[in-house]
């Protein structure tokens, strides 16, 4: 799923529910005298557009992880010691397994801020993203790398937070 660019997404999100449909309008909406439904309802395209190409991954991702602890040592104690299942996948397997599914939510994350660019212009949403793209345009070098660090520090922001939560959250790293 993550190899279908946002483009193509936006585009069939808009022939389905904008052209077919009529349920959303096809241009991001916002303005402050709506009120939250409507406000809602004028951004659900852009939302869409870039949570569709990622949640699938990520719910991948956090299959994958689980699966991966059920097949430990510690795990099989668990189960034979009488341990409710609810209470092995919650006590035992996620602690395990949430550093590789917070280090993927926090890839897919950095990935939703590349693809901001390309929504944002399509749904003519005024964001940072639209933004930096107004400044290529124009040729404003000081704006587009005064963007382009908020990038990157949300960025590298994103990958420290899913690093501190893994080490916080297994319990193996945490004794250390």
């Amino acid at each position: 799923m993550v190899a279908v660019p946002e483009f193509l997404v936006a585009t069939i999100a808009v022939l389905i529910f904008s052209v077919k449909l009529r349920w959303l309008p096809s241009i991001a909406l916002a303005s402050e005298e709506m009120g939250w439904g409507d406000y809602l309802r004028g951004v659900a395209m852009p939302i869409l557009t870039l949570s569709v190409v990622v949640i699938a991954q990520m719910a991948r991702m956090t299959r994958a992880a689980v699966i991966d602890q059920m097949d430990r040592p510690y795990v099989e104690m668990a189960v034979l010691k009488g341990v409710a299942p609810v209470q092995v996948v919650l006590k035992h397997i996620m602690p395990n397994a949430i550093a590789p599914i917070v280090n993927a939510m926090a890839l897919s994350l950095s990935y939703l801020l590349g693809g901001a660019v390309i929504v944002e212009t399509i749904f003519n949403y005024p964001g940072l993203a639209s933004l930096m793209v107004n400044a290529v345009t124009s040729r404003d070098m000081p704006l587009l790398q005064a963007c382009a660090m908020i990038f990157c520090a949300a960025y590298l922001l994103l990958m420290l937070i899913a690093d501190v939560t893994a080490i916080l959250a297994n319990p193996r790293l945490r004794a250390q």
